[in-house]
């Protein structure tokens, strides 16, 4: 309940620091704000007139009026014309500080599958090639542009992909994510609008592609998988016309899909009018076999090739190839980005100049160097090479 004064309203209680930096109307304003939350001064309570206020603090008329009308405006303070100046705001208990974070605790080896090692990321290189793309910027390189991602970074991707996975790719069949996920995301949307209803996912397998599946409206089909990969008699039995897997190295099994099975995998796409969407999650990391092509280089007409630089770079920026035959492929992916924005244009404009020339290559041979189990980093690096599965 406001106090109701009769005849002069009592002074208030203000404590100015003149000798401080900061301005005096500056000051008037926040202890007559401290005074309003801790309750001191109660909603509906008057306060004295401009005049008389600074006349008790020795400041000018117009400053105090001008610290009333600041409050007034954010809400702390109600005036009428001609009338009292009343506190509005009733104070309100401030949030419970949360209790201060103790010291950081971790094992000094972490074998948690899935994490590259991060000690062995080039920072030096990365810095430089964030000052390049800044000093080289244009003033369109940093606003929307291509929804799909800046082409001269889809060319670089394009050409990258060709070379180290042996991708059949143009610069116009990329584009850029803010990650797997999405890229994922954008892929099944266009299965979902081709009229797909069933996907095909590896069983064992990472669960979190059966849940996106699940995400966009389609229903998950687990395939099993055997020492030569998917099991492609399975997937033909199964109904699903389209399917998620990871050729290059099978999560959590560590298989790279058999050559027959490769081809009996095209075949059963050809057959059934399905698409597969090859997970490339982490090729350029290998130990124990040597390099395997992309499935896309094999029929890109079928294939969505979906790859993350998040194991060798310690980002997330996917890149998504989709072919162009129309007869056969669904909707591209990139149409589909006009609703669902592609990495953001920082990353877009700075990546050119970090995959060119060979930063990303430098960042997986040191962190893919075949150094054996025993070697001050091998634990984060052979972890590297697996995905959490869970």
């Amino acid at each position: 309940m406001a106090v109701e004064w009769s005849g002069l309203t009592p002074e208030i209680l203000l404590q100015l620091d003149r000798g401080s930096r900061g301005t005096l109307g500056a000051q008037v304003q926040a202890t007559l704000r401290a005074a309003i939350r801790s309750g001191r001064l109660r909603a509906g309570e008057r306060l004295p007139s401009s005049r008389r206020l600074a006349a008790d603090l020795g400041l000018s008329r117009g400053l105090v009026q001008g610290s009333y009308e600041q409050l007034a405006a954010e809400g702390y303070l109600a005036a009428t014309p001609g009338g009292a100046t009343r506190v509005a705001l009733a104070a309100r208990p401030a949030a419970a500080a949360p209790p201060a974070p103790g010291p950081p605790s971790g094992p000094a080896i972490d074998f948690s599958p899935g994490r590259p090692d991060l000690g062995s990321f080039p920072m030096r290189d990365w810095l430089w090639a964030c000052g390049e793309a800044a000093r080289t910027a244009s003033r369109a390189d940093i606003g929307y542009g291509d929804p799909a991602g800046a082409p001269r970074l889809r060319a670089v991707l394009a050409a990258y992909a060709r070379r180290v996975r042996a991708a059949c790719v143009e610069e116009r069949d990329v584009v850029v994510c803010g990650g797997f996920t999405q890229g994922l995301g954008l892929a099944l949307r266009a299965l979902r609008e081709r009229g797909d209803t069933a996907v095909a996912v590896e069983d064992p397998g990472h669960r979190e592609l059966a849940r996106q599946v699940c995400r966009a409206g389609l229903r998950p089909v687990p395939v099993p998988v055997d020492e030569h990969g998917l099991v492609v008699e399975a997937l033909a039995a199964s109904g699903a016309t389209a399917a998620i897997l990871t050729p290059a190295h099978q999560t959590p099994t560590g298989v790279a899909l058999a050559p027959e099975r490769r081809q009996e995998l095209l075949r059963w796409a050809d057959e059934r009018g399905g698409v597969v969407i090859e997970d490339d999650y982490d090729s350029e990391f290998r130990y124990d076999r040597r390099p395997v092509g992309s499935l896309q280089g094999l029929a890109p007409d079928r294939v969505v090739l979906i790859g993350s630089v998040s194991k060798s770079s310690a980002r997330r920026c996917a890149s998504a190839g989709s072919s162009h035959r129309p007869a056969s492929r669904p909707r591209s992916p990139r149409r589909s980005t006009a609703a669902t924005a592609a990495a953001p244009a920082w990353t877009s404009w700075r990546s050119p100049a970090w995959w060119s020339p060979g930063g990303t290559t430098r960042t997986c041979a040191a962190c893919a160097a075949p150094t054996p189990p025993s070697g001050p980093r091998s634990p984060t690096r052979w972890a590297a090479t697996r995905r959490t599965c869970a």
